[in-house]
């Protein structure tokens, strides 16, 4: 009998050492929670942690592979924290393309930083209903959404066009039906400084009236067929993008003005070999297209090496897309010409 005393006493120790100590281990769990949600409030809203005893784990999205080691190390110098593992990804460079014409509409493709900026980008263009696939895990860009209407909007104006908005720039180029019109669009993105900065502003419309129906359909064919893809660690041209090549030197015997060719590598390899990589590349595209008869002197070719990637270096898949050249027509007899060859010539010198 002597023995249920004891047995309930020792019961009884279990049950309050039990809530005693679920009670402390969920003190510690939320002091914990509290603490490494402000060391982290920084990322926020895109990266969410949880707490399990003195372990976090971290999930969501920053902007660079730096952004994710940084947040892991943030938490693991919260004290009372044991261990730390990050779920964290890598938001896709901000890359969006758009190109309109009368005859195919507007289309859309890149990435972009939020299904709303890309929302509102379909509220600026209503009714037209564009055609493409836009991804929306892209770096924040600020002001993306006012950004991207401004953009669209001074595009669906030109007879034909293209916009590319990506963290550097923000690019628009085509035909405008005649003078009235290309300076309304020009006068309107100058007055929208603002919305566009920190982007460097580049304007390359001319006037349709100006140019030979037969340049104007030129550079119709050859719109959207402006980049050359390379092979792992190669400068070679493969036989697949020899039209291009052809295209573009074709376009130079009927129409005024240069090509810029523009260079690019993925990761693999030190900077300095990619840097000059690209070089070969470059210079591989611009001797393809000068030797069919377009003549070397119109074309200028730049290389930026791994510094601006349009897809992950994370797989095979996507390091393809980032062994490229791009090559953009210019019409030298735009006002805007030696702007542009300023802000790109300032933008290589400063990488």
């Amino acid at each position: 009998m002597r023995l249920i005393p004891a047995v309930l006493l020792t019961a009884l120790l279990g049950v309050v050492y039990w809530v005693g100590a679920t009670i402390f281990t969920d003190r510690i769990q939320n002091d914990i929670t509290e603490r490494s949600t402000e060391a982290v409030a920084q990322y926020s809203p895109d990266v969410d942690l949880s707490v399990d005893g003195r372990d976090v784990t971290l999930t969501g999205l920053v902007n660079t592979e730096q952004d994710r080691d940084q947040a892991r190390e943030t938490v693991d110098s919260v004290w009372g924290v044991r261990a730390s593992k990050s779920l964290l990804e890598v938001r896709d460079r901000y890359d969006f393309n758009a190109t309109h014409s009368i005859d195919k509409g507007l289309h859309i493709d890149g990435t972009v930083d939020s299904p709303q900026a890309l929302s509102h980008l379909r509220d600026a263009v209503d009714p037209v209903v564009p055609s493409g696939t836009v991804a929306t895990n892209g770096r924040r860009l600020i002001g993306s959404p006012e950004k991207l209407a401004l953009g669209a909007g001074a595009l669906l104006m030109l007879k034909n066009g293209e916009l590319k908005i990506d963290e550097d720039q923000f690019v628009l180029s085509g035909l405008a039906e005649d003078e009235q019109i290309k300076a309304a669009i020009e006068n309107n993105l100058a007055n929208k400084q603002r919305t566009i900065d920190p982007l460097d502003l580049i304007t390359n419309i001319d006037v349709a009236s100006n140019m030979t129906q037969a340049c104007r359909d030129m550079l119709q064919a050859v719109a959207n067929n402006d980049t050359i893809l390379f092979a792992v660690d190669s400068a070679i041209v493969a036989d697949d993008f020899r039209g291009v090549v052809e295209n573009h030197a074709r376009l130079l015997g009927i129409c005024p003005g240069i090509l810029l060719v523009e260079a690019h590598a993925d990761q693999d390899g030190s900077e300095n070999y990619n840097l000059e990589l690209s070089k070969r590349r470059a210079d591989a595209v611009a001797n393809a297209i000068a030797t069919s008869g377009a003549g070397s002197e119109r074309i200028q070719a730049f290389s930026y090496g791994e510094t601006r990637p349009v897809a992950s270096n994370e797989s095979t898949h996507d390091k393809t897309y980032n062994r490229r050249v791009n090559i953009q027509y210019v019409h030298d007899t735009n006002t805007n010409f030696i702007t542009l060859q300023q802000s790109i010539i300032s933008s290589q010198s400063a990488e």
